[in-house]
C-alpha cells in the first residue's frame, strides 16, 4: 500500500492538471496537491470497501481444515 497511495497521488494530481489547464496554469498547477490527495484518499476509500467485502465473503466459505483433523488436535489438549 506505501506504493500504490503515492502513486494514485501523482495521477490523480496530473489528471487535475490536465482538466484544469484551460482556466490557466498557475491554477492547474496549485491545484495539483489537493486533487492528488482527493484521488488518493478515493483509492483509500476504495481499498477499504474492497477488503471489508473480502472478509465477508470469506466468512460464508466453508473452512480447509478437516473436521476430522481438528478433532485429534482438540484431543491433544485434554
Amino acid at each position: 500500500m506505501v506504493i500504490v497511495y503515492p502513486v494514485a497521488a501523482l495521477i490523480g494530481g496530473l489528471i487535475g492538471c490536465a482538466l484544469l489547464w484551460p482556466y490557466g496554469a498557475v491554477i492547474a498547477v496549485i491545484s495539483m496537491p489537493f486533487i492528488g490527495s482527493l484521488f488518493a484518499l478515493f483509492v483509500a476509500v476504495l481499498i477499504y470497501v474492497r477488503s471489508s467485502g473480502e472478509g465477508q465473503v470469506n466468512k460464508d466459505r466453508p473452512t480447509d481444515v478437516d473436521p476430522f483433523q481438528s478433532s485429534q488436535a482438540a484431543d491433544s489438549y485434554r
